[in-house]
């Protein structure tokens, strides 16, 4: 496999046709919305932490001890249908996203350019099948994870705990095999886009290009996996250098120089917030290409066929 043609192409076609950033930023909705969570619990911890010094902080308590319960538990309904209509959107946005890049890709190689609405159209033709194996992955997912679940409980009480000396290595060795599975359902929307499969026929298609190709895969899994990392570093470098200084405020400054730490960071990230979804755009367009431009050499040029010459034509006379 021609390894450096793959990944000059794919940046070649992400930089020309930057119209599939825009569907690099939606299929990026669908696999980053995790980080919400650890904030909350941070700013609750401040909370407790200066809850008993602060005037403003005892009046905020009583404010919130006066709210009733009924309150807190519509609250709590209207937050959890908003997450829930969040994530349904995202969802759509991230699939179309990932299914018009793959198109989109796919078009450039055949036909030698696409626009973005071309794209975002073959990534909409494609929606129902590409849910469909998203669902089978979740659903396969669950099953796998209440299966080792329960075999790990078992496990544990008939070995009177001595199973779980057995837990980190598990662990361990479940990271490489998340990463495969993860490269697997992407050749299986690749091979259903590409290739007009349905979804069943998508997934053994992958596995038998996936199972033939092991190597090849593995070792762009992991240049993907290391260039992803070194870019996500160096992207996180602004917000390191706004968050720093203004945590150094916070903790030794006054009233004042805290608040205006606070604010001058909060206004850095905002400002930035848009680069880095740009950047992360970009990031998952050439991942997305990568796997289709790969996928596409796996399943259209034979090993070796350059190498074999052409039989002469039967009519003609043997050489002396």
């Amino acid at each position: 496999m021609d390894y450096g043609w793959v990944l000059k192409r794919a940046w070649e076609i992400t930089w020309k046709f930057k119209g599939l950033w825009v569907l690099g930023i939606l299929a990026s909705c669908s696999s980053g919305g995790g980080g919400g969570g650890g904030g909350g619990g941070s700013s609750g911890s401040g909370y407790q932490m200066g809850g008993g010094s602060d005037p403003r902080f005892l009046q905020f308590q009583r404010w919130i001890e006066s709210i009733p319960v009924e309150t807190w538990i519509t609250i709590a309904i209207i937050a959890g249908l908003i997450i829930l209509v969040l994530g349904l959107v995202f969802l759509v946005l991230g699939v179309i996203g990932q299914g018009g890049l793959i198109a989109g890709f796919n078009q450039v190689e055949d036909k030698g350019s696409v626009t973005l609405a071309e794209a975002f159209r073959l990534g909409t033709a494609n929606f129902w099948r590409l849910v469909g194996v998203r669902i089978i992955f979740w659903l396969a997912g669950v099953v796998i994870a209440v299966a080792l679940v329960t075999t790990l409980v078992l496990g544990t009480i008939g070995t009177f705990g001595i199973g779980l000396l057995c837990l980190v290595p598990f662990l361990c060795l479940l990271i490489p095999v998340g990463a495969l599975v993860g490269v697997y359902v992407t050749l299986t929307q690749v091979a259903l886009v590409t290739e007009h499969l349905t979804v069943g026929d998508a997934f053994r298609r992958s596995w038998k290009v996936f199972k033939e190709n092991l190597g090849p895969v593995i070792v762009i899994g992991l240049i993907l996996l290391f260039g992803s990392m070194i870019i996500g570093l160096v992207l996180a470098l602004p917000i390191i250098a706004v968050v720093l200084p203004a945590a150094m405020v916070v903790a030794f400054g006054g009233d004042q120089a805290t608040t205006a730490g606070l604010v001058t960071a909060g206004l850095c990230l905002v400002g930035y917030l848009p680069l880095m979804i740009v950047a992360n755009g970009v990031l998952q367009t050439y991942v997305s290409g990568v796997w289709t431009l790969a996928y596409r050499q796996w399943t259209e040029r034979p090993k070796g066929a350059a190498l074999v010459a052409a039989p002469p034509p039967a009519d003609l006379p043997a050489a002396a």
